[in-house]
């Protein structure tokens, strides 16, 4: 009992802890994204299709199995007419009872064609599954970086309004003094008024963004968030990204479909061929001239001579699925190493423009700052000074933006070459390479 409740104590403690973390630090992408993983429907149900596909696989493998089934009828005829001969061998009343045992021997390796192709389906439904966990990521960090960035957008604004509040403070006691005129002050008063409706509108923007953080996680609209993303100081090569093309769940799906639809080709010639069966029957009561036989065995041979031309119809329907599995999986490729492509030459865009920003910034805060200066000398007017305001505070925001958009898309690279989200279970077929 003291073990138990140590356990529970201690379990308590770990969630208090977990839950004070998040407070202090907010929650990481990672936590958001795990999260979302638990409250998915799409991926649930990705789940569920898995479990259906290796159900399907051991249907398929029953075929090979013998099967062992048991029999009992009892029936009446109408008797014999008078006079006839001995009835014995054609009883009033007949029953039966047995047990048959039948083990297919030659289906003209169709049973085997049919577990290769349902075990190719498995593998393309494990893709599926997780090219649909990559998908909740790609949705969960454009949210997370969404969300991070309206609210930096929003300090910024603050932080704009906060200066010119202060400079509308200086320029009423230069105005009291007769050293500035009040259309300067207005000027100011007008752009703060500008500056809170942009923040209105931030802020109806951060409600949507934030009624979907709590969709897709489940957690409260209002849970901080803690960006604990860093960006790398270079990019490796396009070429070590694009050997990872072969990695992805929809490239490998589509090979496992034209695979399966490779094994429906051999399924379907397969029926030309002739098959062998063997049937055994133990038989515990029958009446009539066999009452005494207790048991018989039969090989059976099929041979398929003509069936009005279905079976070579069937041939043909399927090679035509081989051929759109094989456009398909095409496809697939081309579009996957495209989109690796344009992310990879995004983010490079990204980072370029982020480093014109730093630039851009630290030469607006500078002119902001001299033209402060030269206003006091009388040197420029205060509509100088407020475009200079206006140019620093944004570029801070233009610098901001810019910063996250780079993590997006880098994260968005990273899941498209299957490097992020970490795979949750490294046995599962579909994350070995």
């Amino acid at each position: 009992m003291k073990n138990k409740l140590t356990a529970v104590v201690s379990t308590g403690v770990v969630c208090g802890l977990m839950g004070m973390s998040t407070a202090v630090y907010g929650l990481t992408l990672d936590e958001y994204f795990a999260a979302a993983l638990t409250r998915s429907e799409t991926v649930a149900t990705q789940t569920e299709l898995i479990h259906q596909a290796e159900e399907h696989y051991r249907q398929a493998n029953s075929a090979l199995l013998p099967t062992l089934t048991g029999t009992v009828s009892y029936g009446w005829q109408e008797p014999t007419a008078a006079g006839a001969l001995s009835t014995a061998s054609n009883p009033n009343r007949q029953r039966l009872a047995k047990v048959t045992a039948a083990q297919p021997l030659f289906r003209g390796f169709r049973e085997f064609a049919g577990l290769r192709q349902t075990q190719a389906l498995l593998n393309a439904q494990n893709q599926d599954y997780l090219g649909a966990r990559t998908q909740l990521f790609r949705d969960a960090t454009q949210n997370f970086y969404n969300v991070l960035t309206i609210e930096q957008d929003l300090k910024n604004l603050d932080e704009e309004i906060s200066q010119n509040l202060a400079r509308e403070k200086e320029l009423n006691e230069r105005a009291r003094i007769g050293r500035s005129r009040l259309s300067e002050v207005l000027s100011v008063e007008s752009a703060v008024s500008t500056l809170r409706a942009q923040v209105e509108q931030l802020r109806g923007q951060l409600r949507a963004a934030r009624e979907a953080f709590a969709f897709l996680s489940g957690l409260d609209a209002n849970t901080p968030l803690n960006d604990a993303e860093t960006l790398p100081a270079t990019l490796e090569p396009l070429e070590d990204y694009l050997e990872r093309l072969r990695l992805r769940p929809d490239v490998r799906g589509g090979e496992r479909r034209v695979a399966a639809a490779q094994e429906n080709v051999s399924v379907a010639r397969g029926a030309h061929l002739p098959s062998l069966d063997l049937t055994a029957n133990r038989y515990f009561e029958r009446t009539g001239s066999s009452q005494d036989v207790d048991w018989d065995v039969q090989l059976v041979l099929t041979i398929p001579i003509y069936s009005g031309g279905q079976l070579q119809s069937k041939v043909r329907e399927a090679v035509s699925q081989q051929t759109q599995a094989e456009l398909a999986a095409s496809q697939l490729s081309r579009q996957a190493e495209q989109e690796i492509r344009s992310l990879y030459e995004g983010v490079q865009a990204d980072r370029s423009q982020l480093q014109a920003l730093e630039k851009a910034l630290d030469a607006a805060r500078k002119n902001y700052e001299a033209q402060r200066r030269d206003y006091r000398l009388g040197l420029v007017t205060n509509l100088d000074v407020l475009q200079a305001l206006t140019a620093f505070q944004e570029n801070q925001r233009a610098l901001d933006r810019a910063r996250y958009a780079t993590k997006t898309d880098y994260l968005k690279l990273q899941a498209a070459t299957m490097r992020r989200p970490v795979a949750e279970n490294e046995s599962r077929e579909g994350n070995r390479p």
